[in-house]
């Protein structure tokens, strides 16, 4: 008999000579022996190394993740820019980048409870296995990197400052650690906020499943072309005439259901089948264009604009049928990154006779001076303004205000939201040109107002 078996068979009576509160402890204690074992190998096993940081790799915090008996925090770190980054500078200034974000994470570790992770090329990993310890990593990583404005900045090897930061996502429990922290790491993406802990509490659960509710039949309705137009009319201030309507996306279901866009938009915008929602969206509106005599707006978002096919698309589109009783609305201008895009698209569309207009305009100025140099003709009033008309003064004199701005520049306004007599006889007082709202009409199918 060996040395190992002796020892195996001393175990084997202690354990059985145990009550079941020691057998447990006993049980514990070996697993935790194998872990450490599993440990020592991993840093052994070139297989669990990445190769360019010498950290763990994902496979061996798969393996960790697998292993854990308490609870544990999982943190997984997203460098933003990195593709960018790599179309400017070129892969080694990547690899530059990563080394010296793994050296500053390197730095940040000092518990034996502890451990970092290179994921990828664009993720790194923090494991904390003592609960103990989560208060103060969390506390650690918003003052050294979300915090940080130094840590954001690299300077090369060629003197080259660059700008990467880090996103995050944040998960605690024993069980689906990896999902959950990327779930948080998207959530956190989405809402561009610096980092998201994973919420466990049954209304979230319950808004979650919701919205994967809602992306389901978005993704079913966009599959089988039940994205249709409704139209809502924009109408002349001067004598109650229809200058113009604008196009709104519905959901048609086969059940009779019309389901209107905050039931579906937002998942449309962060899944990356959106432009082909918006090209569905629009060929249907053409369609509808090409038969009437009527002028018609359609949205756009600067996602849209940005992308060179959807800029292609439109511009077949133009070619196509014409665009001298099209205007482009444009949407959530305040994601507007290069203004130069947008002047360049509004030329393109210029050129087929195509209008602009500026959309929610006087909901926030930090955008105020780059949208006025773009040569647009429509501007529309942002509708809580116009809601806020009858009760508060500083409202009215503020719209007031931009009317006459407007007016001044040549450039023709209109009111949304206006639901009833008194708000539109408040418009109309004010000199802004056209009104919209249910006040005027609602949004209705393109048979509703005699389009087709």
């Amino acid at each position: 008999m060996n040395e190992i078996q002796s020892h195996m068979l001393l175990i084997s009576d202690l354990y059985n000579s145990c009550d079941d509160k020691q057998k447990d402890s006993i049980i514990a204690d070996l697993k935790a022996i194998l872990s450490s074992q599993d440990r020592a190998d991993s840093n052994l096993n070139p297989n669990r190394i990445d190769t360019l940081t010498g950290l763990l790799n994902r496979d061996s915090l798969i393996r960790d993740i697998s292993l854990l008996q308490d609870e544990a925090m999982l943190v997984i770190l997203h460098i933003n820019q990195i593709e960018a980054i790599k179309q400017l500078y070129g892969f080694s200034m990547v690899e530059e980048i990563i080394l010296n974000k793994a050296q500053s994470l390197k730095e940040l570790v000092k518990d034996s409870d502890v451990f970092l992770y290179s994921i990828n090329f664009q993720k790194f990993a923090l494991l904390v296995k003592n609960r103990k310890l989560f208060d103060k990593y969390i506390s650690i990583l918003k003052f050294s990197i979300f915090n940080n404005i130094d840590s954001f900045t690299y300077s090369s090897s060629t003197g080259t400052e660059i700008m990467s930061d880090f996103t995050a996502g944040i998960s605690c429990g024993t069980e689906h650690l990896h999902h959950e922290a990327n779930v948080a790491l998207q959530e956190a993406m989405l809402s561009k906020l610096s980092h998201k802990i994973y919420d466990r509490n049954p209304e979230y659960i319950r808004l979650k499943k919701s919205t994967l509710d809602k992306y389901q039949v978005y993704k079913d309705a966009l599959h089988n072309g039940y994205i249709v137009p409704y139209f809502q009319p924009i109408i002349d201030t001067r004598d109650g005439s229809v200058m113009k309507y604008e196009a709104l996306a519905r959901l048609q279901l086969p059940d009779g259901r019309v389901i209107a866009p905050n039931d579906f938009l937002d998942t449309a915008k962060e899944d990356k089948t959106f432009e082909f929602f918006t090209r569905q969206m629009m060929q249907k509106v053409f369609n509808i264009y090409d038969k009437t005599y009527v002028e018609i707006s359609i949205n756009l978002t600067y996602e849209n604009i940005k992308s060179q096919s959807m800029q292609e698309y439109i511009k077949n589109r133009l070619q196509k049928y014409g665009g001298d009783r099209i205007t482009f609305e444009i949407v959530e201008t305040e994601e507007i990154e290069d203004y130069e895009v947008v002047e360049r698209f509004i030329s393109m569309i210029k050129e087929h006779g195509c209008k602009i207009s500026i959309d929610d305009f006087g909901s926030g100025y930090s955008n105020f001076t780059n949208l006025i140099k773009l040569n647009i003709d429509f501007i529309k009033i942002d509708g809580m303004l116009i809601t806020k008309l009858l009760c508060d003064e500083k409202v009215r004199l503020m719209v007031k205000g931009l009317v006459e701005f407007a007016k001044n520049i040549k450039i023709k306004t209109v009111a949304e939201f206006v639901c009833s007599q008194e708000i539109s006889e408040c418009v109309k007082e004010l000199g802004v040109d056209y009104f919209q709202g249910y006040y005027h009409g609602e949004p209705k199918d393109a048979k509703f107002y005699g389009l087709v």
